[in-house]
């Protein structure tokens, strides 16, 4: 499922759709399958990538490795069920040498999917409290929508600042980021799921978690592999 080479346009009268999910996926759980299941079906992507961060600038070095972090995202990617839609997992943040910025990957995708594929970054409302914080933030839109799942409870009104200016000035429906290739926002809030890898972290910490909750919050493929791994456990 990793690769590299995009796939080539659809040859419809329509422009190709992209999906990007980016992340330090550590791990990665049910609630950012569901963010991805969720866009590929509202947003009728061509191909989703999921993209693991190399590093992490935010996180400092109190990240699993890199080929752990990719290992699991490909299980959690596997578990889609993706329609017509191409899923594939991509490297291109863990070889880039230095810190992973999401705007040399946006800028990147860019430049290999061309002018006219409708890109669009998915995140969940966690990320978009701390956009504001991201290097170089305004200039996604000159590359992909933005395209954000809320937890429950979450209330749009925590947003201040420039990010909810942006969004009153973006806000757009599904079918205009299907149409046009980048700098809209659309917001869903229908996305009944609230995990964080944060907490998932802290509970693996504790000791092995049970099979009910492995289901309830890891894919399967994941939660084996981190009791395979011993993953996250107190030294």
């Amino acid at each position: 499922m990793t690769e590299t080479t995009p796939a080539p346009a659809t040859g419809k009268n329509r422009p190709y759709r992209l999906g990007i999910l980016g992340g330090t996926f550590d791990p990665p759980h049910r609630g950012h399958v569901a963010l991805a299941q969720l866009c590929i079906d509202h947003l009728d992507l061509d191909e989703l990538v999921w993209i693991p961060t190399g590093q992490s600038w935010q996180k400092g070095d109190h990240v699993t490795s890199a080929a752990d972090r990719l290992a699991m995202t490909e299980l959690a990617a596997a578990t889609l069920d993706p329609g017509r839609a191409r899923i594939r997992v991509s490297r291109m943040e863990v070889d880039r040498e230095g810190p992973s910025y999401t705007i040399d990957t946006v800028r990147q995708l860019r430049d290999e999917y061309g002018p006219d594929t409708s890109m669009a970054w998915l995140m969940g409302a966690d990320q978009l409290l701390r956009l504001h914080t991201w290097h170089g933030w305004e200039a996604l839109f000159d590359h992909v929508h933005l395209c954000i799942a809320t937890r429950p409870g979450f209330d749009l009104e925590a947003l201040d600042g420039p990010v909810l200016d942006a969004m009153h000035q973006r806000l757009a429906d599904t079918h205009l980021i299907q149409c046009s290739p980048s700098g809209h926002m659309w917001i869903d809030q229908t996305l009944a799921v609230d995990l964080s890898s944060t907490g998932l972290r802290q509970r693996l910490a504790d000791g092995p978690i049970s099979d009910d909750q492995a289901d309830d919050q890891l894919p399967a493929g994941v939660a084996h592999y981190i009791a395979r791994h011993g993953l996250y456990q107190n030294p």
